[in-house]
This record gives structure tokens, sequence and C-alpha cells, in this order.
């Protein structure tokens, strides 16, 4: 067979090939992009506030009975009580001389301020600031004035004697005409230990003569004592329990992406007195059940490396620090995270500055981002 006769058999061969042979079979359509990495921005998240804190606690409800918000914002322990009170029609029935000025002694009082500071030391909580004030009520249009001692101590501890904290005597301090609750004597101290025991004796109230006649309800208004106490908390040693506090809404589709290892990171600023450690983290992941009902689990198919300890600020000082986590996939990859739980450990704040808690103070997550390492593989087209 000639050169010629070849050319020409070659569309004849061609035409008996079999068809249905996929020559793309053998080509692996998968490619890897970003092999450095590539960072994924995921927004923020926040503010975690200490009243977020305690309600995820276990504890919130609980302590709800004992700790209070005042104006401002700050965690407090508030009591108040009567020391005395007597109506000016009485007081007058047993004064001989009803014309002249009169002092009239009251009797001793004492009352327990422990109790609920005693619950809140099993908790870590103690007095930032305490104040002590005792307070007058005068019915009169003329003013009068009071004398007395206040004595305030520490609870007995492992049956030794209480310590006394305050001991301070007044003289004479004045009540206006016609005022409720004017504060005659303040005792205010930061830190230290809690008051515990009231006590409060010599009390005279040195009242104006013609009494009757100067009480606009006809002697029916009553004179008064009463003491009010108010403490500010801070937390002095570690916090019980571990809190847990979710990011949910991530929503990060790694699976399909055939990530080996992903990190979180955020910069976290803090203006609560308190240094959080991350002391457990777990990745969140969807799941359906037969009938297609959707739930939120803890994935078993990765591993975590927690970062690191978020540092205490103060109010209007924010503390920024940042925090990653290292998440990597037991076998095959990651699946998809739809969030994050972490468990927080809060450790008591050491140093100088502010200490008490208030619920305005706040922790936020800022540029929360995703960077995945190693690349990501997709289907090529």
């Amino acid at each position: 067979m000639n050169k010629y006769s070849i050319l020409l058999a070659l569309p004849l061969l061609w035409s008996c090939a079999n068809m249905d042979y996929d020559i793309s079979s053998g080509i692996d359509k998968e490619m890897t992009l970003f092999t450095d990495q590539v960072s994924l921005p995921l927004g923020d998240v926040g503010p975690l506030t200490p009243k977020s804190l305690l309600d995820k606690s276990g504890f919130g409800d609980m302590l709800k009975s004992f700790v209070k918000e005042d104006n401002e914002g700050y965690l407090v322990v508030e009591e108040e009580g009567p020391v005395y009170s007597n109506p000016v029609m009485l007081i007058a029935l047993f004064i001989p001389d009803k014309t002249k000025p009169t002092d009239l002694p009251v009797n001793d009082f004492s009352g327990n301020l422990g109790t609920t500071a005693s619950i809140l030391a099993n908790f870590g909580f103690s007095p930032s600031t305490q104040v002590f004030s005792l307070l007058a009520g005068n019915p009169l249009t003329e003013e009068i004035s009071v004398s007395g001692r206040v004595t305030l101590s520490s609870s007995p501890e492992d049956e030794s004697p209480a310590e006394t904290i305050v001991s301070q005597e007044f003289s004479r301090a004045k009540v206006a005409a016609t005022t409720q609750d004017s504060e005659i004597l303040r005792v205010e101290r930061p830190g230290g230990k809690a008051f515990y025991d009231i006590q409060l004796d010599k009390l005279v109230l040195h009242l104006p003569g013609s009494m009757l006649e100067k009480d606009p309800s006809g002697g029916l208004g009553s004179f008064s004592l009463a003491y009010r106490y108010k403490s500010y908390l801070a937390l002095t040693s570690d916090f019980p329990e571990s809190i847990p506090f979710d990011i949910n809404d991530i929503n990060l589709p790694l699976a399909q992406y055939k990530v080996k290892e992903a990190r979180i990171r955020t910069d976290v600023s803090s203006e609560i007195p308190l240094t959080l450690e991350v002391a457990s983290v777990e990745v969140l992941v969807k799941q359906s059940d037969e009938e297609g009902v959707e739930s939120t689990v803890a994935s078993e198919d990765v591993s975590v490396t927690p970062g690191l300890r978020i540092n205490s600020g103060c109010s209007g000082s924010p503390v920024v620090s940042p925090l990653e986590i290292v998440i990597k996939a037991q076998e095959g990859t990651i699946p998809d995270i739809s969030g994050l739980r972490l468990g927080f450990s809060i450790k008591a704040p050491t140093g100088s500055g502010d200490k008490r808690l208030n619920l305005n103070q706040a922790i936020s997550f800022n540029n929360l981002r995703a960077t995945v390492s190693g690349g990501i593989t997709i289907q090529s087209l």
C-alpha cells in the first residue's frame, strides 16, 4: 500500500472509533485557591455585660434577691430600716413644760447588715465602697437637731470577737423644718471588711418649745430616725463557675471547600474590671433529625485550641485584647460552622483602679474574622 492509500484509510479508521469514550475522565476538576491564606470578615458581636454574665452563670436569678442596680447602673447591696418613730402629740404628753426646748433621749438601736454580705462572699463578691447613712425626719416648721454615736463592726470569724470598723460620735446634727429622710450622718469606706453589725447609742433629739403649735398636722406628725446602707460590689476572688457565651450566626461553609484548618480572630474590647479566660471552646454546627427539624449542636469532628485571656478594663477606658481560636479537622475537613460556644472562667481583678461592677460596662468582639490557611478547594468549571 502506497502512502496515498494510507492517507485515504485514516478517516475510515477514525469513523469506527468508540464515540462514548469520555476524554475528560482522567482530569482532576478540583483546584486549590489562596494557598497562603484568605481572611473572611464575620462582623462584630456584643456587647456582653456583667448582668448577662450573671444571668448565664445560673446564679443570676438567685443573686437578684440580694443584688440591685442603682441609678448609675452599679451592682449594689442596699438595706434600710427604722430606728425610731414617735408622734409629736405623744411626746408632748410627757413633757412637763411644753414651752421650753427639750432634750429627748432615744432608746439604743442595734441591727445586722451581714446576712447579704455573707451570702455574696460565697460567690467571691465583696464591698468595693460602703456607705452608711443615718436619716432623720422633722415634721415641725422649726429646725431640730440630733446627737448620738454610731458603731459599725465586722463579722466575727472563727469564734473571734468582731472588729470595730467605725465608731463615730455626732453632736447636734441639724434637721431642717418639714423634711423627711434628711441625712444627718454619713460614713463612707472604700474596700475593706463588710459592715456587719450596727449599733446606735447616746441618741438624743433636741426639740424646740411649743412643739404642738409648730406641727402643721396638729400633733399627728412624727419625728423619725432611720438608717440606709449601700455597698458597691466588686469581685475579689475567682468566680466559682465557668460561664458559657454563644457567638451565633457565624455561618462559615467550610465543609464544601475541604478546609483542614481555620483560625477565628477578633479584637475584644472590655470595660469590665474582671479578667476572663477562655476555659473551653466548642464549635457549633447545625443538624437535622429524621423529621427535618434543625438544631445546633457541638461538633465532635474538630479539635480546638482556645486562646488566651481577655484583660480587665474599667468604665470609659476599655482595654483591647486580641483573641485567636485555632480549629482543626480531626479527620477529613472542618464541617460548616454556625457558631462558637465560649466557656469563660472569671478571675478576680488585680492592680489598681475602680473595681466596682456596673451593668453598663461591656465586652464587645470587634472585627470578627475567619482566616483559612493552606487554601480552599473548589470544583473547576
